[in-house]
């Protein structure tokens, strides 16, 4: 595999890994370390926050889920609490989503499509992690659907995704003269969207329905996720131009504060709210920091969006 310049200096087989690694969380890598590193000496103290002191007793009360949740989408408690919000998801409850997947072919799968790809190295490598992610993901959503009868913890994680996708932007890989987001490989939101809406329509036939949800042996659940992924999924160019074009934004916006950065991209139009990635990346905002984009009435219709079409 190709060793390739990053900004933290690493190669492709140890990209920075969000919550959703399958990796044990309580061994980070140097580069995790970093990025923590990183996010503590950027984060920016609330200006308005309720109260400075119960403030930092909840985040420190709940000091594991922030950081896991902070590794997800590049914002630190204390932009959530400045924001007047709470803890969107335990860490119990991404753990219990990122490991909800087979790992048959998976790794064998990736490795075999990067084999194969015409992109020039390291972008198959970035490329192929993204799809390999996907597949994970859409089948993590419908096998905790399946678990729980619910698809709240799949819709926020590909929430937290979405914006890590942005927020995270500014750790990337570099080939020729460009540069390449690689949290953008672990935004696998509309994928999960998709999972989510096929789960909650298999959820809603009648119990003894053969297509019923709760009626896929996990073999089943593998093919469906796998189907969604291969129809639904970016293709090489195009996710290449989301990483690229998220990467260059984020790194615009770096001067300003946190709750600045996705809505002034969006203003000075890096990033086109026509594509349909933006507007999910607008969507996750909308939810989870609703006044942060309170001045574009193009995000905040977004909050709510009608459902994805069947597949």
């Amino acid at each position: 595999m190709a060793t390739v310049q990053t900004s933290f200096h690493g190669d492709i087989g140890h990209l920075p890994q969000p919550a959703n690694s399958d990796d044990d969380v309580t061994s980070l890598t140097s580069d995790q370390k970093l990025i923590a590193w990183l996010f503590r000496v950027t984060s920016r103290p609330a200006n308005h926050a309720p109260s400075a002191s119960a403030s930092t007793e909840r985040a420190a009360l709940q000091g594991d889920d922030w950081q896991t949740v902070a590794s997800l989408c590049g914002h630190q408690a204390q932009d959530f609490l400045a924001a007047g919000l709470d803890l969107p998801l335990t860490a119990a409850e991404i753990d219990h989503f990122r490991r909800n997947h087979r790992e048959t072919d998976n790794l064998v799968g990736r490795d075999f499509w990067i084999a194969k790809s015409d992109l020039p190295s390291p972008l198959a490598e970035l490329y192929g992690l993204y799809r390999h992610r996907a597949r994970r993901d859409a089948e993590a959503a419908l096998f905790v659907a399946q678990a729980t009868g619910s698809t709240r913890v799949a819709r926020v994680m590909a929430d937290l995704l979405a914006i890590g996708g942005f927020a995270n932007g500014h750790e990337f890989i570099s080939h020729m003269t460009l540069t390449y987001s690689v949290p953008a490989a672990f935004d696998t939101s509309e994928l999960i969207d998709r999972a989510n809406h096929e789960a909650t329509r298999r959820l809603a036939l009648p119990i003894d329905h053969p297509a019923h949800l709760l009626k896929l042996s996990p073999d089943e659940i593998s093919v469906l996720a796998a189907n969604i992924v291969e129809k639904y999924v970016l293709s090489g160019p195009d996710f290449l131009e989301k990483a690229n074009a998220l990467t260059e934004a984020r790194q615009d916006v770096t001067r300003l504060p946190a709750n600045k950065q996705f809505v002034t991209a969006i203003g000075e139009r890096d990033l086109p709210i026509q594509q349909s990635w933006v507007a999910r990346i607008g969507t996750a905002y909308a939810r989870l920091f609703e006044s942060w984009v309170a001045e574009l009435p193009e995000i905040g219709a977004l909050a709510n969006p009608s459902e994805a079409p069947a597949l």
